[in-house]
This record gives structure tokens, C-alpha cells and sequence, in this order.
């Protein structure tokens, strides 16, 4: 399959599993099944909703929205610049302040304060511990999958990305452990292969960032895989996912249920978009998240096309251009260890 196919997959996955998770995000899976039974299209949140209130049936989230701006300082710089990672989210944030009730995250919007307050950006994420920063690292792993670079490369350049906002040692790991699992699907592995190497990242991405007081990403991914393995359906998979994790913002339940929920799909990206967005919890994270990963495993064309025709139209983007910028940004990349 040709990487550009790959790159579309995930992008238009991540905002897919984004959207379709706009209604239900924080909701228990009881209040899911109360509203609409099972979502498996693109729904409004309901007026009131606590984050996504002023949002229509379709629309993505700072998950791939920053994703994006990622992708721009990227094409702009051919590495990780942190400096312009912070000048992109906050120009990001500057956009959307009223398009919806809560665009920002609590990590991210405590650190951007910081920063127009004036802190150094090597001290603004040291309290960071949401999924922030693995929700937006996607294009990482993209760019990684295309190139013959080691995962303590990847691992460097997920860290940087982190800096500004969510510099921390959970958060680095979790980042890492997206990172890699999108970056082994570019590559072509198998589930069990991209399983394996998310939790090398993660445990290689706990060396990173500040200390924070956090189980291990690693073993709490390991855990979650196990949880959703040994199910003997997907209801049961579920259920016990979200009894263990809740599906929540912290980095440490969420990345893990986020990496469950694409074993659980089993390659395929609607099963995995729809089991996340009926899961519980931060269902557009979450489906953002394994979306990226299911979509970059399975190209393009395992996208829906009706979701594709949605995503597109409704929030008035083109990925091409995006998947563009990934391929040109990886054709000159410089890591993280090159740029010191």
C-alpha cells in the first residue's frame, strides 16, 4: 500500500473517531445507550453539552485540529521546532476560543496561560497530565513510518512536541506509545506488532519530561489489551474497558483505552470509531486517537466513504492537502538529535 494512502487513512480516521465521539464524550455508557441506543454516524451534542455545545453533526475537535497544526509547523520546519509547536496551538486557539463551549484541554489551556504570562516553554507543560499531547501526535508517527529511523529517534521527536504544553513523564509516554502504534501501522505490521512496539515507546517515552506522580503507561496499555483479548464479545470488551479505565482525559486511562479499543476493532476503522464513540468517557479523544491508528493501518479506503464526504464538507478541509504536507515535511526530516 502507498504511504500516501496510509497517511489519509489516518487522518481521516482520527477525524472520524473525533467527530463521531463529539455527542457522547463524558457520558457513562448507560446515558449512551439512554440518548441513541448505538452511534454509528456522525450526531450532534446535545444543547448544554459541557465541551461541545455550538458544534454540528460532523464537526472534529481540538484532537485533529491541533493534529493539523502540527502537521503545518511540520511542512514548515522539516523537524520539531517547540517554540512553533506553541506558536501553532496558541494561534489554533486564538481561532476557535468561540466556536464551542471548551475548545482547550485543562493541561493545554493551563499551559498557554502560562506562557502569554510569560513562562519559558521548558517549564509551561511540567504539570501537564491529560491526553493532550497524544490526541494531537499522530503526524509524528505518520512521518516516522515513512522513514528508516530508529524508536529512540521517534521518542526524541514525540518529547519535543511535548515541551510546551505537556512536559511530563506520563504524558511523553503516552504520546510516545500513539506515536509509535501509528508508526508501525504506516510500516504495514500486524496488530500484535503495533501493540508490542507502542509499549516499547511508552516505556522508552517515561524517561522524558518531568516526574509525575502515574502508574505505567506501558503496563496499564499491556492490561487493557488483555482486558479487551480476553472478552468473549464486544459488548463484553467493553464493558470491562470502561469498569477498569473509565475512558477519561488522564493520559493514563485514556491512552490505554484508546489502544484496546483499536485491537478491538481488528482492522477495521468503523468498528473501532463506533466501539469508541459508544464506549464512555472522552469518546472524541479516544476515537481520535484510535482512529489514527486503525486508519493508518488500513489506508484510505477503509475510511466509510460517506464519513469521508462528511468530515470533508462540514468542516470545509481537504486532507490531501495535509497528507501532502506529511510526505514533503518527511522527504528533508531532521530529528530531534540532529537538531542539537
Amino acid at each position: 500500500m502507498e504511504t500516501i494512502n496510509r497517511i489519509l487513512g489516518s487522518f481521516y480516521a482520527m477525524a472520524s473517531g473525533d467527530a463521531m465521539g463529539v455527542p457522547s464524550s463524558f457520558l457513562t455508557p448507560p446515558e449512551i445507550r439512554e440518548n441513541w441506543g448505538w452511534i454509528d454516524t456522525f450526531l450532534p451534542p446535545k444543547p448544554g453539552h459541557i465541551f461541545h455545545d455550538g458544534l454540528g453533526a460532523g464537526e472534529y475537535t481540538d484532537d485533529t485540529e491541533q493534529a493539523l497544526a502540527l502537521t503545518v509547523t511540520f511542512a514548515r520546519n522539516h523537524r520539531v521546532v517547540p517554540e512553533d509547536v506553541a506558536a501553532a496551538i496558541m494561534e489554533w486557539a486564538e481561532r476557535v476560543k468561540d466556536k464551542y463551549r471548551s475548545p482547550l484541554g485543562p493541561s493545554t489551556a493551563r499551559a498557554l496561560k502560562a506562557i502569554k504570562e510569560g513562562a519559558d516553554i521548558h517549564e509551561s507543560g511540567r504539570y501537564g497530565n491529560t491526553n493532550g499531547a497524544a490526541m494531537r501526535i499522530a503526524p509524528v508517527g505518520m512521518i516516522h513510518g515513512m522513514l528508516s529511523l530508529t524508536l529512540d529517534d521517534l521518542v526524541r521527536d514525540v518529547y519535543e512536541t511535548c515541551i510546551p504544553t505537556h512536559n511530563t513523564t506520563v504524558c511523553v509516554s503516552s504520546a510516545a506509545a500513539v506515536a509509535a502504534a501509528v508508526c508501525g501501522a504506516m510500516k504495514g505490521l500486524d496488530t500484535d506488532g503495533i501493540v508490542a512496539l507502542s509499549i516499547e515507546a511508552a516505556e522508552k517515552g517515561a524517561a522524558y519530561g518531568y516526574p509525575i506522580v502515574s502508574p505505567s503507561i506501558a503496563k496499564r496499555i499491556r492490561f487493557a489489551v488483555e482486558i479487551v483479548r480476553k472478552a468473549g464479545s464486544r459488548e463484553e470488551a467493553m464493558a470491562e474497558l470502561y469498569d477498569w479505565f473509565g475512558g477519561g482525559d488522564g493520559a493514563a486511562d485514556s491512552i490505554p483505552s484508546a489502544i484496546a479499543l483499536f485491537v478491538l476493532g481488528n482492522g477495521s476503522v468503523r468498528d473501532t470509531v463506533e466501539a469508541a464513540a459508544n464506549l464512555g468517557g472522552d469518546c472524541d479523544t479516544n476515537g481520535a486517537i484510535a482512529g489514527a491508528i486503525a486508519g493508518a493501518m488500513a489506508g484510505v479506503d477503509g475510511v466509510p466513504a460517506e464519513w469521508k464526504k462528511t468530515i470533508c464538507s462540514v468542516n470545509h478541509i481537504s486532507m490531501e492537502q495535509y497528507a501532502q504536507m506529511i510526505e514533503d515535511a518527511a522527504g528533508s526530516w531532521k530529528t530531534a538529535g540532529e537538531n542539537t
